[in-house]
């Protein structure tokens, strides 16, 4: 662009308007006003892209003037993102948006680009790893250019007074404990942090409590040590909507994206919780694109199968499915055995093997639930003053031992089926019908059967005012297809009926 015009831009944003200019440079009375110009294109633009693209791109309000050209057409000058952000939007829009200046300011209109100044601050302090306590509601990464940063939160956000609190040890995957429910899932965590860019996206799936986190953070730490040059950001669903939310209505959205898709490794927890948000379901799918172009790895986790999540969309369903997916499933005994005798390791405390066995065997649900009887233990001990002991943990563990072993009813079943499955709340005891709803008001009434002891008259009268013989009739129905290894329709998706019934049971195990 001309110094000239450059000047022109200038005193166009200290006057507020611009004036059109003879061949000859005289000026003549003023055309259309550029503010009125300027809506007319945004919405031309906003025509042409969709309206949830342009604003996830253009939300910002990049600056955009209007300005007479020497042949005595029309220049658009538009000053959008920096450095790499720049170059990407001007590659992906060049076409559309100059069609939408022709459109409004004439056929032989042109655009201008001009680089906006880069943010004068980054995003999230550098110097915080990417998983600091301190720092939980922003993302964060490790230096692309430098050496591994401190681990340590800097002393501007430590307390004004007073030692700084340590740190939780960050979940390496190491300590991680490996066995049949997990061998797959920590087997693809460990060759996507030594081979990234190879199977991406990697999608984590499973109830809570199973370790999924635990295998994201392990990622975070064994790819910065192999790869001390490289950049991770690790963030949790909400932080990355919380962030891009922050930004898309302040004037941080380059700074975000520069965060998120300069990355070697985006690793985001808790997928599910993007349903519903649509602007930051087509930020999520823009950014894995730019990334999976570049070749970078990415790692999500979420509470169910992607192909239950269908109301993330199938534009999103469709990326996450051309990577791979790994089931973590709730620890068997070995693997609760491993876990209690790894942090009881890890902490210093001396568990005799019969404590191991015990609380292995009682406490099922999730490792949470380990953790906390360990911690139960350590802190009866030291009040005693005794070492552990069987009659001990009987006697400290009784209340957890029962919470655990709780009796399963109805209302778990109903709540187990609809967050398996996706199904919205109150479905399985309405009057509806058709498959999608029948299916799966059926599997309730079936593991309703196995696992309580309610009486037939009171499944059926829970699940829709029902007789007993039809609860009876689906107990007959769910049993033929688990002998004929049927595929059943379940809200939106089909399922093998095996799987099913197991993903439903998983999640009453997990509480």
């Amino acid at each position: 662009m001309s110094k000239r015009l450059v000047q022109d831009v200038a005193a166009a944003r200290h006057s507020g308007g611009v004036n059109p200019i003879r061949a000859n440079g005289s000026r003549e009375a003023a055309g259309p006003a550029p503010d009125s110009l300027k809506a007319t294109l945004w919405d031309a633009l906003r025509e042409r892209i969709g309206s949830e693209r342009h604003a996830v791109w253009f939300g910002d309000v990049p600056q955009l003037e209007i300005l007479p050209a020497a042949d005595g057409g029309m220049v658009a000058v538009l000053s959008v993102g920096d450095g790499r952000t720049h170059e990407w939007l001007r590659k992906m829009f060049k076409a559309d948006i100059e069609a939408a200046v022709r459109q409004v300011c004439g056929s032989n209109a042109t655009v201008d680009w001009l680089a906006a100044p880069a943010d004068p601050a980054p995003l999230a302090p550098p110097a915080v790893s990417a998983t600091s306590p301190e720092h939980a509601g922003q993302p964060s990464r490790t230096s692309r250019r430098s050496a591994p940063r401190p681990e340590a939160p800097p002393s501007s956000v430590r307390p004004a007074s007073g030692p700084a609190l340590p740190a939780r040890p960050e979940p390496r995957l190491e300590t991680f404990v490996v066995g049949p429910v997990n061998r797959m899932a920590h087997a693809a965590i460990e060759l996507a942090a030594t081979r990234p860019g190879e199977m991406s996206p990697l999608v984590l799936h499973g109830p809570t409590g199973t370790g999924k986190t635990h295998l994201l953070e392990g990622i975070c730490h064994r790819f910065r040590t192999l790869h001390p040059r490289a950049a991770a950001v690790y963030l949790s669903a909400e932080q990355f909507t919380t962030t891009f939310l922050q930004s898309l209505h302040g004037t941080g959205l380059p700074g975000f994206r520069r965060t998120c898709r300069s990355a070697d490794l985006l690793v985001i927890d808790d997928l599910q919780f993007f349903i519903g948000k649509k602007a930051t379901i087509v930020e999520l799918q823009q950014t894995i694109d730019v990334l999976q172009r570049q070749g970078r790895q990415l790692v999500f986790a979420c509470d169910r199968e992607p192909e239950s999540l269908v109301d993330l969309g199938q534009d999103l369903l469709v990326r996450l499915r051309g990577g791979m997916t790994a089931r973590v499933l709730p620890p068997d005994e070995d693997v609760r055995r491993g876990i209690v005798e790894s942090i009881a390791a890890r902490r210093g405390i001396a568990v005799p093997a019969d404590v191991v066995q015990f609380v292995a065997s009682r406490m099922t649900r999730h490792s949470r639930e380990l953790a906390g009887a360990v911690n139960r233990l350590e802190a009866t001990s030291h009040m005693l003053g005794l070492p552990i002991t069987l009659a001990m943990a009987e006697e400290a563990l009784a209340d957890l031992v029962r919470a655990s072993a709780r009796s399963v009813r109805l209302a778990d079943i109903e709540r187990a089926v609809c967050a398996a499955f996706g199904i919205a709340a109150g479905t399985l005891q309405s009057a509806q019908r058709g498959k999608k709803v029948n299916h799966p008001r059926m599997l309730a009434m079936f593991l309703a059967r196995k696992h309580t002891p309610a009486p037939l008259a009171e499944i059926g009268s829970y699940f829709g005012r029902r007789s007993h013989s039809t609860v009876i009739s689906a107990q007959k129905a769910v049993d033929e297809w688990v002998a004929k290894q049927s595929r059943i329709v379940l809200a939106d998706a089909t399922w093998d009926v095996a799987d099913a019934i197991r993903r439903v049971e998983e999640s009453l195990r997990a509480g």
